[in-house]
């Protein structure tokens, strides 16, 4: 059987282990506005980069004819628009950071030529690219394109 002393000790003991768990509770309480103004802070920037939801930029319009970089980096491809269009002219859309280095291995869009039946000027895509947009446009096409850059 426990004697007093050992009672009195435990409950000594139990006191100062609710007193040191008070002290800790309190220095996080004093830092929470901190940590979750931080966490909210770093919660939404992750949302805006996961999500990677809409277009924030849009290109100037390519000349026909032309191969143009329109930015180099990674993101996320939107829209292509084709306002001006005629006969068999295409355009190729490619994930490459330097015109010099488009190639059929990083085509990402083509468009059907303008005597096919598919033919539409606005195209809604949702393509990621990890090197850059090069657009390549041929005689008589024009195109502009939206996309978002990762940050």
């Amino acid at each position: 059987m426990a004697s007093l002393d050992d009672i009195l000790s435990t409950q000594k003991n139990g006191v100062i282990a609710i007193n040191n768990l008070n002290q800790t509770l309190k220095l996080i309480e004093a830092d929470l506005p901190c940590i979750c103004t931080n966490l909210a802070g770093i919660l939404i920037a992750l949302q805006d980069i996961a999500a990677n939801s809409g277009p924030s930029v849009t290109s100037p319009t390519v000349a026909a004819s032309t191969t143009q970089l329109i930015v180099a980096g990674s993101g996320r491809l939107f829209s292509v628009s084709i306002p001006t269009y005629s006969g068999s002219s295409q355009i190729r859309v490619y994930n490459s950071a330097t015109t010099g280095g488009i190639s059929a291995s990083n085509l990402i869009f083509q468009s059907l030529p303008s005597n096919t039946a598919g033919w539409v000027t606005y195209y809604s895509v949702s393509l990621a690219y990890s090197n850059g947009i090069v657009i390549a446009t041929d005689a008589s096409t024009t195109c502009a394109v939206s996309y978002t850059p990762t940050p």
